[in-house]
């Protein structure tokens, strides 16, 4: 099973996603801000990355760099 990245700093919306993706199988990891992605990243191997492209803190363009 893949594992993905969720970076969304909506709570709403990374809970959703992240229950949606678990429950066909998928492991998933999700991060708040563009910081705490690039540190999970840098952990962490991922089979994907799935980002919010307005952040916080950084862009979804500037996390994936």
């Amino acid at each position: 099973s893949a594992t993905i990245l969720l970076v969304e700093d909506d709570p709403a919306a990374r809970l959703a996603l992240s229950r949606t993706l678990e429950s066909v199988g998928y492991l998933v990891q999700t991060a708040s801000d563009g910081m705490s992605a690039i540190a999970a990243l840098s952990r962490c191997t991922f089979d994907v990355v799935v980002s919010d492209m307005r952040l916080p803190d950084l862009d979804g363009i500037e996390v994936l760099q």
